[in-house]
């Protein structure tokens, strides 16, 4: 039987993974976030009339416990699923991580039995329930269905790490001694913002408060009618810090040219003054949980980088890590990630990919040194 190593990030805004089968070859699987509850006769139906064929995970669904839920592109343009922010990413990670593992299955015809190392990044006002959530994954991998198919695996290994404990594990320099310094871990993600404090090699402290960049995005759209969420997310990256013109306009497109240069000012001064009291209820919030002492700031995530100057002002008074060597190895192994720009939010998943392959063969080695000695 082979055996398949996947970690997991569960995000708001898109859901990223990093896998490999033996021999090692590390592959990058994104999926979109939306989960979404659907009869049974529906789906069915579904495979029934669909034309054509697309990739699994653009097609997935899954059947657990009597109840079915399609994952991700499905669930978004054939079922119209919100990303459910206001719900814990806890929730949701159990029908994630079987699309995910089922479509991965269909790809590589993975073979019922197979065995299953799995890491995933929780926020640390979750990680909490990791005890939990591994007695959940564990059983529903043995027993469940993607797109009608019985699925059965084996989870012989569970990793899960607080969100920013994947870039702590890989995102500083080699040789860098971390039982002597104190560092802090800020992730600032799409739903969340999430510090970690580790003096001396222990982690001292962990918060997660839903600040991240959606807060923003939804100002903007109370502020302006008729936008879509992901799509109003999409513009606003791309227009940037100086606010780009051109790519404000693809909000407006459809409208008259009569009315669209209002519309694009308009949402142009919404996007202002979003960010402006966004930064100060992030920056606050950041100042009272970042102690002046800390050797490193280690800061990653999207949204870090919307707000690089900002944030390099916030923190000047400490040695601050952009995890440049992590992302430099990851666009090199995944140039498709530098190009689609989401080199700054796979940086996490991705060191902690690393983390789980080496424990991996740790458990090996020791097991087959116990068997040894037997």
């Amino acid at each position: 039987m082979n055996l398949l190593r996947l970690v997991v990030d569960p995000g708001g805004s898109l859901l990223k993974g990093f896998y490999t089968l033996d021999p090692f070859n590390p592959e990058l699987i994104l999926m979109e976030p939306e989960v979404a509850t659907v009869p049974l006769e529906i789906l069915e139906n579904y495979e029934r009339t669909k034309i054509g064929e697309s990739n699994p995970e653009n097609s997935a669904w899954i059947e657990y416990q009597d109840k079915c839920q399609a994952v991700g592109f499905l669930a978004r343009k054939r079922f119209h699923a919100d990303l459910q922010l206001q719900k814990r990413k806890f929730e949701l990670a159990l029908p994630k991580v079987l699309a995910m593992v089922g479509a991965i299955a269909e790809k590589h015809d993975l073979e019922n039995g197979s065995s299953i190392h799995l890491g995933i990044l929780l926020p640390w006002g979750e990680y909490q329930d990791r005890v939990l959530f591994q007695d959940l994954v564990t059983t529903a991998l043995s027993k469940y269905k993607f797109k009608g198919l019985t699925k059965a695996f084996s989870l012989e290994l569970f990793l899960c790490l607080p969100e920013g404990g994947g870039i702590l594990t890989r995102g500083r320099a080699p040789g860098s001694d971390l039982k002597e310094k104190s560092f802090a871990v800020v992730m600032l993600g799409y739903r969340d913002t999430s510090i970690l404090l580790i003096e001396r090699g222990e982690m001292s402290k962990g918060k997660t408060e839903p600040l991240g960049f959606s807060k923003m995005v939804e100002s903007v759209k109370r502020q302006t009618s008729g936008l879509d969420l992901d799509h109003l997310t999409s513009v606003i990256c791309k227009a940037g810090k100086s606010y780009s013109h051109k790519a404000l306009e693809e909000l407006a497109s459809n409208l008259d040219p009569i009315y669209r240069e209002h519309e694009v000012s308009k949402i142009r001064k919404a996007v202002t003054n979003s960010r402006q009291e966004y930064w100060m209820m992030l920056s606050n919030w950041l100042k009272l949980q970042v102690p002046r002492d800390v050797d490193e700031v280690i800061i990653s995530g999207g949204t870090a980088h919307y707000f690089q100057s900002q944030l390099n002002n916030l923190f000047s008074f400490s040695n601050l890590n952009w995890c440049e060597i992590l992302e430099t190895q990851l666009m090199n192994s995944f140039p498709q990630a530098a190009s689609k720009s989401l080199n700054h939010r796979l940086t996490d998943v991705y060191g902690l990919f690393f983390f789980l392959c080496a424990k991996g063969i740790r458990q090996n080695s020791y097991l087959s040194a116990g068997a040894k000695n037997e």
